[in-house]
């Protein structure tokens, strides 16, 4: 897998790995780099059949992606606590990191992300309905799929276009995999073993997060909302974001150093 380093480890400071979601790659995460690594050792990767990494298995489940992002970890020559930060699938990808990895991750930090953990599932038909369109044309489906969904009416016309085309460009084998695997993940379960602190920044845009259901399983999730963005509020709003994902590693890793 590829995964790129930046910033001097230290086993004083967390190393924050930041994960990106479906059909996307490390790229997205271009406006945090300047920022973050000034402040902590900073990972980012390109998960299994996205980006520079190859496509050379069948498992795309949020398991195996999320055994993809521990086995990096486990690469660093630091024994750090790791806060792993996932956008999008790259939420329920940290969540599984995070219960492979134990007390080495101190946070999980999700972004627009765990919205409908705890929901019931969606209906078989609806799914195979949705994944019969992404494999009749998924470059026209994806693309249609990201700009219909992902942006506010506000949105920059240009940005948009940007990722939808690239997400469109995929692997459509993996992209409809990652989808179907997607909605077989059972968060409730996952989130419900997890003892590591989870926080949400997620846009108000869309579906909103139901704060107090996810806490009913997850005692240890908390919300942040961000208004006035869609999906990709990292990109959209990214010195926003950035102070806000700063400020709350920063309390992160206070509670932590405080405990005994």
């Amino acid at each position: 897998m590829h995964y790129r380093l930046f910033g001097e480890l230290r086993d004083s400071r967390p190393v924050v790995v930041l994960v990106h979601g479906w059909a996307c790659d490390e790229t997205y995460w271009d406006a945090q780099l300047g920022p973050l690594q000034r402040e902590y050792p900073l990972v980012t990767l390109d998960l299994a059949g996205h980006g520079r990494s190859p496509a050379n298995r069948d498992d795309w489940t949020m398991r195996a992606y999320g055994h993809d992002v521990a086995t990096i970890v486990r690469a660093l020559p630091t024994r750090a606590p790791v806060v792993l930060v996932g956008h999008s699938m790259g939420g329920p990808v940290t969540v599984e990191a995070a219960l492979e990895l134990g007390d080495r991750v101190r946070a999980v930090i999700g972004v627009d992300t765990f919205k409908n953990v705890g929901l019931p599932p969606t209906p078989a038909a609806e799914i195979e309905l949705r994944l019969t369109a992404f494999a009749a044309d998924f470059e026209a489906t994806t693309r249609l799929f990201v700009t219909r969904t992902f942006f506010t009416p506000a949105a920059d016309v240009a940005m948009m276009t940007r990722i939808a085309t690239a997400m469109a460009s995929g692997n459509p084998s993996v992209g409809i995999a990652s989808i179907r695997a997607l909605n077989d993940w059972d968060g409730r379960a996952a989130m419900s073993r997890l003892d590591t602190p989870v926080v949400a920044i997620n846009a108000d845009f869309g579906m909103p997060t139901d704060e107090a259901r996810i806490k009913e399983f997850a005692p240890h999730f908390r919300l942040i909302p961000f208004q006035g963005a869609g999906h990709f509020l990292m990109m959209e709003q990214p010195e926003r974001f950035n102070a806000l994902l700063l400020r709350e590693l920063a309390t992160l890793e206070a509670s932590f150093n405080r405990q005994p």
